[in-house]
């Protein structure tokens, strides 16, 4: 695999350091004022990796709310059923990862939210803030740079092939989707650029 261009470098590194510094800047007038550290995950993703299914808005944001979620609500039967903490958060971790499989929803960063609720013994407010002002700002920042030279992704709604998830090119109004016929499973990374 080479290595990007230099141009695709100089967006990975000032949208990266754009939409930490400005989710930061957003998040210092809240009750959290600090970053989500999956956050930093989804930069790696969103900005080395747009075309990829993981970068896509859906899985994005969609993975982070529901990975977050599922962390509350076992959270919350930790705190009012008890027992070990390790068995509550690997069961949260693990049912996340299945609501995001069930939902299309995959992005791997947000598998660390479960962890951060039950380290912070966070409450239902931990939605509101860090999460979503951190999510708003990576979305906008990683629209705006990953729309530079072309539209950012593959379109939200990733298809199911017999070997799992794929991306679906984006096409021009009226132009045809072939068929592959090829029955081989894709070999390495979906994309990474």
């Amino acid at each position: 695999m080479k290595p990007p261009p230099p141009r695709r470098i100089l967006v990975q590194i000032f949208g990266t350091a754009a939409a930490l510094l400005l989710a930061n800047a957003a998040l210092s007038f809240t009750e959290h004022p600090w970053l989500l550290p999956s956050l930093g995950g989804s930069c790696v993703i969103l900005f080395g990796m747009p075309r990829g299914i993981m970068a896509q808005p859906r899985s994005f944001i969609g993975g982070h709310l529901i990975a977050t979620v599922v962390g509350m609500l076992f959270h919350d039967g930790y705190v009012r059923f008890g027992g070990p903490i390790g068995v509550w958060l690997a069961f949260a971790v693990g049912t996340a990862l299945a609501a995001m499989a069930v939902t299309r929803t995959i992005h791997s960063p947000a598998g660390a939210n479960p962890v951060v609720v039950f380290v912070e013994n966070a409450n239902w407010h931990f939605l509101a803030t860090p999460l979503l002002p951190g999510l708003a700002t990576l979305f906008l920042v990683a629209y705006a740079a990953n729309n530079l030279r072309s539209p950012w992704g593959a379109g939200p709604w990733p298809r199911f092939t017999r070997w799992g998830l794929k991306a679906v090119p984006s096409r021009a109004p009226g132009q045809e989707r072939r068929p592959s016929r090829d029955p081989t499973p894709p070999r390495g990374p979906i994309d990474v650029a």
